[in-house]
């Protein structure tokens, strides 16, 4: 049986109350569930902040007795384990809901089947697949985290037309436009961590915050050659605001330290750069880091994506020539054009006279 415009329509709603609380619900994905019965929505909900309680027990909740033979749509496949809260299935099926329709199964080992398995043994009519793709973009970043035990890492560059991300001089405020900046703040409360380089925090002392759109602060994280950062930096003074993190490369085991103004010093165990930042990646996911936004500058980005940790690539490219200055990549084994990195579900988008170009990049297994 095919879905109906009206199952579509439902199911946008649930991935918009989805996409508003995405940001917030780290470690947990962003989930959205709507409750309809005779054709009227009876109740709704995202996840919470914090990751619980989860959108089905919300809307549950919400519907109250008129969850009663009704039809859940729900942007993700709902649990079957016990974790910070009961199962979600428990619930659906003590509510007595009728049809359950998924746009997206679950990755997590810890679900992957088991909560449709469950509902369909109890009775429920259980269908999969609706508008799967913005399910799955929704929430990316966790399938990813859940099942390779590592962040996602997400790369931003904002470069001119020929590929210069700052001038002769170091200057790069403001290579975009306003409307490009606003939409980097909208990538940013979507990760639960941003991270730049050293240099570019002594540079620019950047706020590492969420401004341009409503949103919660992400850590912040300072890659550096050691924990010295200028005092009077925003990161710095501003210790309190979110919880930051420096990360140093260090010969000494994988630790964590902290400084007297809050501050965390990551050691990586490890010089040499590949290694250290998969140290890093771990680190970062066992302490429930599960999204980082990359930054910049050439050295941080060049970095990443060189040695293939680089999950997603956001290019904003500003109406401007300077014809020198700043590459956006440096590699230390520059690539020949048949091994050049391609991009796949590649993007483009015009924001205020410039170009935003997203992509994945393939990467051929270690």
């Amino acid at each position: 049986m095919k879905f109906t415009e009206k199952d579509k329509s439902f199911m946008s709603i649930a991935l918009k109350l989805a996409e508003k609380a995405k940001g917030t619900t780290f470690p947990n994905p962003a989930v959205g569930a709507v409750i309809v019965k005779d054709g009227t929505i009876v109740g709704k909900g995202a996840t919470a902040s914090g990751g619980v309680p989860h959108a089905e027990k919300i809307a549950l909740d919400s519907a109250g007795n008129k969850a009663f033979n009704a039809t859940m749509y729900v942007t993700l496949e709902p649990c079957d384990h016990f974790g910070k809260s009961p199962p979600c299935t428990n619930a659906i099926i003590a509510a007595g809901i009728k049809t359950v329709i998924v746009a997206v199964p679950d990755r997590n080992p810890l679900v992957s089947g088991r909560g449709i398995r469950r509902m369909k043994r109890n009775g429920i009519r259980v269908r999969a697949g609706l508008m799967q793709e913005q399910a799955y973009s929704l929430n990316e970043d966790f399938f990813w985290a859940v099942t390779m035990k590592t962040p996602w890492i997400t790369l931003k560059l904002a470069l001119t037309l020929d590929g210069r991300i700052a001038d002769a001089h170091g200057d790069s405020q403001w290579i975009t436009s306003p409307a490009s900046r606003s939409f980097v703040h909208d990538v940013r409360r979507r990760h639960a961590a941003i991270a730049v380089g050293g240099a570019t925090l002594r540079k620019d002392d950047p706020k590492l915050t969420v401004r341009h759109v409503n949103g919660p602060d992400p850590v912040r994280i300072v890659f550096s050659s050691n924990h010295r950062l200028p005092a009077a930096s925003y990161f710095i003074r501003n210790a309190d605001r979110a919880r930051s993190i420096i990360v140093v490369a260090a010969g000494t085991n994988p630790n964590i330290g902290k400084c007297k103004n809050g501050v965390e010093v990551w050691h990586t165990g490890s010089r040499d750069p590949e290694k250290s930042l998969l140290s890093f990646l771990r680190m970062a996911y066992a302490e429930g880091i599960t999204s980082i936004l990359v930054e910049g500058g050439q050295k941080m980005a060049s970095m990443f994506l060189e040695h293939r940790y680089v999950n997603r690539l956001y290019l904003f490219f500003g109406n401007k020539i300077l014809g020198g200055g700043r590459e956006a990549f440096s590699f230390k084994h520059v690539r020949a054009l048949k091994k050049a990195i391609v991009l796949d579900r590649f993007e483009t988008k015009v924001l205020n006279g410039d170009i935003m170009v997203t992509g994945i990049p393939v990467w051929k297994r270690r």
